[in-house]
């Protein structure tokens, strides 16, 4: 999938009418490879879903979290390097920035579901100190260097929280999502609203990562619009938790040859 996007993220929107055949398909030109793409992650989804065994609530809410995590990947696609720290207008935050702020929140909001479910579990929540939880944040802090170097880097870095994130959060009951977990709120509020912060504060920032692009001159194109549904479809695939080897392989291979044919036009 990865190799496709590359492939194809900086192609323009007349080479994205050059032309491009898939079956007794040939008027669609070159989009018809990411439309068919997408077509197909979608029918994958479908597939995996009629083998999945019952999900428990947090899966259903980290799911929807990870479908804008590859909504936020799907925007930072045709990002090069030196585009992080241009300033789309005085006083406005650059790409860096708003990254920056987007993955401290979310180690953040590991730390304090994580931390309140340590508590709750162990039935010591209601005798929690201050002094308890600065010795527990340290090991969810976010590294000083998490968003430094190229859009690569960056990637990577949220790459790893995120897997975390769904990892250590997989686990969560459906009698847990109630529970309360405190932050710097007044009100201690439920397990449920803390997991659904991860998406909703994710989304938020997505659209102002996609502003600034556009106030930097980086406005999408047809290709990075069409890459864009493509990672949503990969999200669904990716949030269905049956192995289904012969039906993921058989998808990767299609993306492979896709790849391959498009590069070498």
């Amino acid at each position: 999938m990865e190799s496709l996007v590359r492939a194809t993220v900086d192609l323009s929107d007349d080479e994205m009418s050059s032309p491009w055949r898939w079956g007794d398909y040939t008027d669609e030109g070159l989009r018809f490879a990411l439309l068919m793409t997408h077509h197909e992650l979608r029918d994958l989804a479908v597939r995996l879903a009629a083998l999945r065994p019952g999900r428990t609530q947090a899966q259903a809410i980290l799911a929807q979290y990870h479908d804008a995590y590859r909504d936020m990947t799907a925007v930072l696609a045709p990002v090069r390097d030196d585009d992080l720290d241009r300033v789309p207008a005085p006083g406005e935050w650059c790409l860096r920035e708003v990254l920056e702020h987007l993955l401290g929140a979310d180690h953040g909001f590991l730390a304090v579901n994580r931390f309140a479910l340590t508590r709750h579990r162990a039935g010591t929540y209601e005798t929690q100190t201050e002094e308890d939880w600065n010795a527990f944040r340290p090991s969810y802090a976010m590294p000083k260097d998490a968003v430094g170097g190229g859009v690569a880097a960056v990637r990577s870095s949220f790459a790893r929280q995120h897997e975390r994130v769904l990892r250590e959060l997989d686990d969560v009951t459906d009698g847990e999502l109630e529970l309360p977990a405190e932050f710097w709120e007044e009100t201690a509020m439920p397990i449920r609203f803390r997991l659904h912060r991860f998406e909703e504060h994710l989304r938020q920032h997505t659209v102002q990562l996609e502003k600034t692009l556009v106030g930097i001159g980086r406005a999408p194109t047809e290709a990075h619009r069409l890459i864009r549904n493509v990672y949503g479809a990969l999200a669904a695939v990716e949030s269905e938790p049956a192995p289904a080897p012969e039906l993921r392989d058989e998808e990767a291979a299609v993306l492979v040859a896709r790849t391959e044919e498009i590069r070498a036009r």
